[in-house]
């Protein structure tokens, strides 16, 4: 154990992973099921152009605004696991556990799923023969046995793909603006939108918006890993943030600009249908099957940084610690294969709109305290000497509250999915409180 330790500690000095990969991990797990998916369910409140457009602009907004805390947060404290290393030093050991639990599961182990599951919905409209659940599973295993054999593999991996993935939607973005306003659908704030703005439909749509941008803090859950942390932690969860948030108002103006909204409502697979329309039925096969490509990048970010909270959680939990282990070069090995494992089972167990719902409300539970923390540190001690939140107090109290009216609104609406995230959050506070080890989670959290 003690020479896992010393290679484990050379391994985090060297700090492998520089800003390019740390920004891609962000736009990666930002970039995936969500934008692919969202409108189509959307469109089921309203199929005007500028209240559409109003969502994912606010959902944008609360994405970037709740960076600018995390990058205080991670600048300031940065170490592995996200959320469970912030409100455990923040707050206390059994909430940083319990926010560990849920993004072990929700916020890692879910997402991979539903990505899994859009990959092979997109695939399946490209390729009508194949089993769109086989092929899901089959990718989730074979990224993770790549992060598993070689973490520098993994992160060329992800860079790599990342960088294809801006690329194409980029070139979507493009060809679909060249064809102009087809549909002749109106992005203007008239009045009439404004009234549908305040429906309760648009509280809904920005759960699922919510769950589009999740993924702004993934290089919170790897700080430990990155190079110059005090500087490029906050450009990589800032920088990815403001860059998803242009393509994503942009890539959702296409959509509806190009395709028929009878034509989306309710489907998974909008960029298929909508690439049918842009590129003619063959082209839009190939842009289905690249698309399906690109959800890859975003499997592979959550099996890259997941782990690393899992790694930190189970060396705390007796009977759990053979999954904290790394192997030789500090890589999670056992902790990827156990949320592997996980996926898999979510993956064929639960409803891809219920796992969606789920996904968004329990994980914005902790991102609501975590944020908070913010203000909790500048109280105990004061501003922090490196990176400092923009716009504080101002900017997290608009987060707070914001996200907090439409959690609020959700469990009024979607009540089953709302108790089962609280319910996974209670399952997580009462496995840290049978552990026999709380004693060592105390010592080392405090």
């Amino acid at each position: 154990m003690a020479i896992l330790t010393h290679i484990f500690a050379a391994f985090m000095a060297e700090r492998k992973i520089d800003l390019l990969a740390a920004t891609s991990i962000v736009v990666a797990n930002m970039i995936g099921t969500g934008v692919f998916v969202s409108l189509g369910y959307q469109l089921f409140g309203t199929t005007a152009g500028f209240p559409i457009l109003a969502i994912w602009l606010v959902g944008g907004l609360l994405a970037f605004l709740g960076a600018l805390s995390y990058a205080e947060l991670a600048t300031r404290l940065p170490e592995d696991g996200g959320e469970y290393y912030f409100l455990s030093k923040i707050y206390h050991p059994a909430l940083g556990f319990m926010a560990g639990f849920v993004s072990s599961t929700v916020g890692f182990a879910a997402p991979i799923a539903a990505a899994a599951l859009a990959l092979g919905a997109y695939l399946k409209g490209v390729f009508p023969g194949i089993n769109e659940t086989l092929v899901a599973g089959v990718i989730i295993l074979a990224i993770a046995i790549i992060h598993m054999t070689n973490l520098k593999a993994g992160v060329s991996f992800q860079k790599v793909f990342t960088i294809i993935k801006v690329a194409i939607i980029v070139i979507f973005i493009a060809i679909g603006c060249m064809q102009g306003n087809v549909q002749n659908i109106s992005f203007s704030p008239e009045a009439f939108y404004f009234k549908e703005i305040i429906n309760p439909a648009f509280a809904v749509s920005l759960v699922w918006v919510s769950f589009a941008y999740s993924g702004w803090n993934a290089s919170a859950y790897i700080a430990g890993e990155i190079k110059n942390p005090g500087k490029n932690i906050s450009r990589s969860i800032l920088g990815g943030a403001a860059l998803v948030t242009i393509l994503y108002v942009l890539i959702n103006s296409v959509f509806m600009m190009s395709t028929p909204a009878s034509e989306l409502v309710g489907k998974k697979e909008v960029g298929l249908v909508a690439s049918n329309y842009i590129f003619g039925n063959n082209g839009g096969k190939i842009m289905g099957a690249i698309i399906s490509i690109l959800l890859i990048s975003t499997i592979s970010s959550m099996i890259l940084a997941g782990p690393r909270v899992l790694q930190s959680m189970f060396s705390k939990i007796r009977g759990l610690q053979y999954f904290s282990e790394r192997d030789s070069n500090g890589n999670p090995t056992r902790a990827i294969l156990f949320q592997t494992i996980l996926s898999l089972i979510l993956m064929l167990t639960v409803n891809f709109d219920s796992l969606i719902n789920y996904i968004a409300f329990t994980l914005s539970l902790f991102t609501i305290l975590t944020v908070s923390g913010i203000i909790v540190l500048r109280f105990r001690h004061g501003k922090p000497q490196g990176y400092r939140a923009f716009g504080y107090p101002v900017t997290p109290v608009i987060f707070i509250l914001t996200t907090l009216a439409v959690a609020i609104y959700f469990m009024k609406s979607h009540t089953p999915e709302s108790l089962l995230g609280l319910g996974t959050a209670l399952l997580g506070g009462l496995l840290y409180f049978i552990s026999t080890d709380k004693k060592k989670i105390k010592e080392n959290d405090q």
